[in-house]
Parts: C-alpha cells; structure tokens; sequence
C-alpha cells in the first residue's frame, strides 16, 4: 500500500477517535457512565489502530491491537509503555462494563477513563503529526 493510502487510513482513524471522544464527553454529562467507558475505549482503539497502520499492521480483534502495539512499538521502545497500560486498562474496564451483567461503573471510573481517552488521544495524533503520517 502507498504511503498516501496509509496515511488516509490513519487521518480517518484520527478522526473517528475524535469523534467517538465527543461521544463519551456527551454520555458523561448526562451520567451515562458505561456509554462513557465504552465510548471512551473505542477512542483509544481507533487512535491504537492508526499508529498500528504505520507500519502497515491491523487487526479487527481488540486484542491484537493491544498485542501489535506491544510488539511493534512499545517492546522496540517506539513508545512509552505506559499507552500500552492505559489501553489496556480502559480494554479491561469495557469488557467488564459490557460484558458483566452485575457491573456497575462509577462515575469516578467513567470520569478517570474519559480522562485517560484524551490524552491517548491526543498523544497519538501528536504522536503521528512527529512521524509525519498526518498534517497538524
């Protein structure tokens, strides 16, 4: 695939990340905590998978973006691990928020999560912008 291609695929990654975080900001202020953490999480996924398309990797299992972005980057030392913890973290709390049936997430969780998505975020595109891959 062209460099061009690729780096379309990353700005509409960007972009759905961005807009999913809106999403989550508006489920947080009317108290929807669990829409919160799922939205908030799928933010991070979308970001996770465009700096994973750098090097022309993907996957549609929620998992293997965790795995390939340690792999890929945080055991190259491409990044700092602690992105790798906080996608996984926000991962775990989902799972558990959509997948329990007596899960209840607390607004101090849901407000932590939202907390973490935007600077995931934000230190991805910031992260891309360095490398080139999108414009400011």
């Amino acid at each position: 695939m062209k460099k061009d291609d690729i780096s379309i695929l990353i700005g509409n990654n960007i972009k759905k990340a961005k807009d999913t975080l809106i999403q989550a900001e508006a489920l947080y202020n009317i108290q929807q905590h669990n829409g919160v953490v799922n939205r908030g999480y799928y933010a991070m996924f979308y970001a996770a998978l465009a700096i994973i398309l750098t090097k022309e990797l993907g996957t549609s299992k929620h998992y293997g973006v965790i795995s390939l972005l340690d792999r890929e980057f945080v055991n190259k030392k491409e990044i700092d691990p602690i992105w790798s913890k906080v996608l996984r973290d926000a991962f775990n709390l989902r799972s558990w928020g959509d997948y329990d049936e007596q899960a209840v997430i607390t607004a101090e969780q849901a407000k932590r999560l939202l907390d973490n998505a935007k600077s995931f975020v934000s230190w991805a595109e910031q992260w891309l912008i360095e490398k080139g891959w999108i414009a400011q």
